[in-house]
């Protein structure tokens, strides 16, 4: 019997899992370092053990908050050492104390007080004995769980307390149960408490034995429906029929572990019960088969894992990409957000730049650097909505679409889908796919992506969708805004020549058999390959080339076992005469020709504007291939120049007395867009004026009738243009300013930009001066 009162720095073990209750006896294990000090202070010291439970079971040192309040005293019986310093201990509950203050040394030290008890009416003690006991027994016989000569031994328990606290700690399973039985000081309703729970679970015992019945009635009806069909089997084997059945019931096996709803289980079990009831020889059924191998052929449930490393992402993309430093740095942003959110967030990357800037092989990159799966999709062409939906089963010969098609290729639900030349996507009467992949690419409803074929939801919301196109105005509006567009832009021809250097010329020695030692190409020769033999954005005619020259030295060096070293002065022999010469431009100042920059699909180029100003009667002619919106820049810069004849000091009514023709050279290169305004306007005014127009000087800029200088796009690539054709100094738009920057140092740094905001500083920048 314990003493009331309080007990001060008494070992205490935190336990986990078990509640432990007076009057009993409980073997436990403890290995935590804490509870074994413990656990030899109180044996050492000949002293009460404080066993409380703590809440939550994986904490390794809980704090007082996270432990019951109300514990056992025990007093140890036994204890054993066993492998790895853990500790096995008997001990015997002796009173309820209640922990007052907890505090951690080497081992946990409780100051505790012996909880008093509120005990049965004496009136009332023997029939609350005798209710408990019918209860268990009526649960053991129900249940099994417990063996009569078990209740039988419980009737010889002493005291209405023992009788409770024995009971509570064979019977109920749950924690928090057994702590608020512990917790409950007055013993009357500790009974009723654990009457209650006697009850609750025989009800539950009972309500199991007659789900367990209902079961095995259910079997043995499976059980007789298999034995018939084995019998239908024998017979379909008789009659010289195939054996099927393994094959439907493969597929039934497969529909059941799939991790979709229940109703697409439910409507696919439906088809393959249809299926088992077909002839095998009816079309019918070769069309669910089909049907069948397509479903169990898809990924479902299976997910390739994550692994986001931005310094191996970046160390990937560096090997595959020169220079492209923003667009870098947006994928590293994109895949950041990736790793910490653990799901898509935002649009859809959509890289749009020319042709061979390296837009695919970009979204492969990111495949490698995430560890997902890549698959490839080309858009360009596709004009039936089937491609993307797929056709519907009553069709002959009907497929899932595309979509479906390249996410089984993968082997995984979670790849890198690439939607290559997204903007060259059309519509006609079979349909809009546009239409069909507004579904694919939205978020909120591709997770219920339904191909026609299959004819159920699939989950496309874990695919990465990365689509690429060559001119963002050509993507479908509706489709644009779901698309976050990443500009790629042209290559400058250093990093051309730096491309050529560490992939191209490697890739094509290793194509063709050669090595370094075998074949050297000077930089000087890269150089004119890319000024004098290409002229493209990317690098795709630049490998070409490479190409041309490895073939000829291999031929060259199977014929004379040398080694071969192609220079500058060598590329004619290997690659024939220059394909590409730049604009020819005038050799000296001129009147009427002022040099305008325009931009390509290729890049930049040089644009000279001739303008001719004869007597006649104000005709205007416009040659040159020149689109609608290069006519009506140059009609403004015309009406402009009229505004300024006064301070031009020409004649006011040129416009009536003189024929002016505006000619922009390459008559067979179409030619469009506002920025040659100021070009125009300045050939104008100097054939007007008879004042010759500066040769190192070119312009981009449009103009307004007001002659105010508007922003222009593409100035890197115009710049290159300019640098490669000699000139040194450009007039832009001061809008364009900021765009600058963008121009790489090696190119920034030897030309010369000059803002302006209004035509009259064109004038006085791109005419020369009168000489005395």
């Amino acid at each position: 019997m314990v003493a009331t009162g309080e007990y001060f720095g008494l070992p205490m073990v935190p336990l986990r899992g078990i509640v432990v209750f007076p009057n009993t006896v409980i073997n436990f294990e403890v290995a935590r370092q804490t509870s074994v000090e413990a656990v030899n202070e109180a044996v050492k010291e000949d002293t009460y053990l404080f066993l409380a439970t703590q809440k939550n079971i994986r904490m390794e040192m809980p704090a007082q908050e996270d432990i019951y309040e109300i514990g056992v005293l025990c007093k140890i019986k036994h204890v054993l050492k066993l492998q790895g310093g853990a500790l096995r201990v008997l001990a015997s509950g002796e009173a309820r104390a209640r922990m007052v203050a907890c505090r951690t040394d080497k081992y946990y030290l409780a100051d505790v007080e012996v909880c008093s008890e509120e005990p049965i009416d004496a009136r009332f003690a023997h029939a609350y004995k005798r209710a408990l006991l019918n209860a268990y027994e009526e649960y053991a016989n129900v249940t099994g769980k417990v063996t009569t000569e078990a209740v039988y031994a419980l009737r010889e328990t002493a005291t209405p307390e023992e009788l409770a606290d024995t009971i509570a700690i064979t019977f109920s399973q749950n924690i928090e149960e057994k702590q608020q039985l512990l917790a409950q000081l007055n013993v009357e309703e500790r009974y009723k408490q654990l009457i209650t729970m006697i009850e609750q679970e025989k009800n539950i015992s009972l309500l199991e034995q007659e789900i367990s019945k209902s079961t095995r009635v259910r079997m043995e009806k499976m059980q007789k429906e298999a034995y018939l069909r084995e019998q239908i089997k024998s017979m379909q084997i008789s009659l010289g029929e195939e054996d099927i059945d393994g094959e439907i019931e493969g597929f039934k096996q497969f529909i059941k572990n799939m991790p979709v709803p229940d109703d697409i289980k439910e409507k696919l079990m439906k088809e393959a019960a249809r299926m088992e009831r077909m002839n095998p020889q009816s079309p019918d059924y070769n069309v669910l088969l089909n049907y069948f191998e397509w479903i169990t052929a898809l990924p479902y449930g299976i997910y390739t894992e994550d692994t986001v490393d931005l310094a191996k992402a970046r160390k990937i993309l560096d090997r595959d990409h020169y220079g492209m430093e923003k667009v870098k740095e947006r994928i590293l942003e994109y895949l950041s957000v990736f790793e910490l959110t653990g799901k898509l967030q935002g649009n859809i990357l959509c890289f749009v730049g020319p042709p061979g800037v390296g837009k695919t092989s970009i979204a492969s990159c990111i495949a490698e650097a995430i560890g997902r799966k890549f698959v490839r999709m080309s858009l360009g062409g596709v004009r039936d909505e089937a491609e993307i939906r797929g056709h519907r089963r009553t069709y002959i010969g009907a497929v899932p679409g595309r979509i479906i098609s390249n996410i089984r290729r993968a082997g995984t639900m979670n790849p890198v889908f690439l939607l290559d030349e997204i903007d060259k996507m059309a519509s006609d009467y079979k349909g809009d796919p546009t239409s069909a992949m507004l579904e694919v690419l939205d978020e909120s409803v591709n997770q219920t992506f339904q191909d026609h074929y299959l004819d159920i939801d699939f989950d496309l919301s874990q695919v990465m969708f990365i689509a690429t196109a060559n001119n963002a105005e050509d993507i479908p509006p509706a489709l644009y805004d779901r698309l976050e567009i990443i500009e790629l832009e042209s290559y400058t021809p250093y990093e051309k020549a730096q491309i050529a250097a560490r992939h191209l010329i490697p890739k094509q020695l290793e194509k063709n058999g050669l090595n370094k030692e075998l074949l050297k190409i000077q930089p000087a020769a890269v150089r004119e390959i890319i000024s004098e033999y290409t002229v493209e954005s990317g690098v795709r005619a630049l490998e070409r080339e490479i190409g041309v020259l490895c073939r000829k030295a291999a031929k060259k060096y199977v014929q004379t076992q040398e080694p071969v070293v192609i220079g500058k002065r060598d590329l004619q022999e290997y690659l024939g005469k220059p394909k590409h010469l730049e604009t020819q431009l005038p050799e000296k100042p001129s009147v009427g020709v002022a040099i305008g920059l325009a931009w390509t699909y290729a890049g930049g180029t040089t644009l000279p504007v001739e303008v001719s100003a004869m007597e006649g009667s104000g005709n205007l002619e416009l040659t040159g291939q020149l689109g609608e919106v290069m006519k009506e820049s140059a009609k403004t810069a015309i009406s402009h120049v009229r505004f300024l004849a006064e301070e031009l000091q020409i004649d006011p009514g040129f416009y009536k007395n003189k024929d002016i023709h505006i000619h922009a050279p390459e008559g067979a290169v179409p030619k469009d867009g506002p920025s040659a305004g100021i070009t125009i306007a300045l050939a104008v005014a100097s054939a007007l004026t008879g004042k010759k127009v500066r040769r190192d000087i070119a312009m981009t800029g449009e103009i307004t009738l007001a002659g105010r200088v508007l922003m222009i796009g593409g100035l890197r690539e115009k710049a290159f243009a300019a640098y490669r054709a000699g000139i040194h100094e450009i007039i832009i738009p001061k809008g364009n300013l900021r765009d600058v920057e963008e121009i790489p140092k090696e190119i920034r740094g030897k030309l010369k930009f000059h803002p302006v905001t209004h035509f009259e500083e064109v004038l006085k920048l791109g005419l020369l001066k009168e000489e005395n």
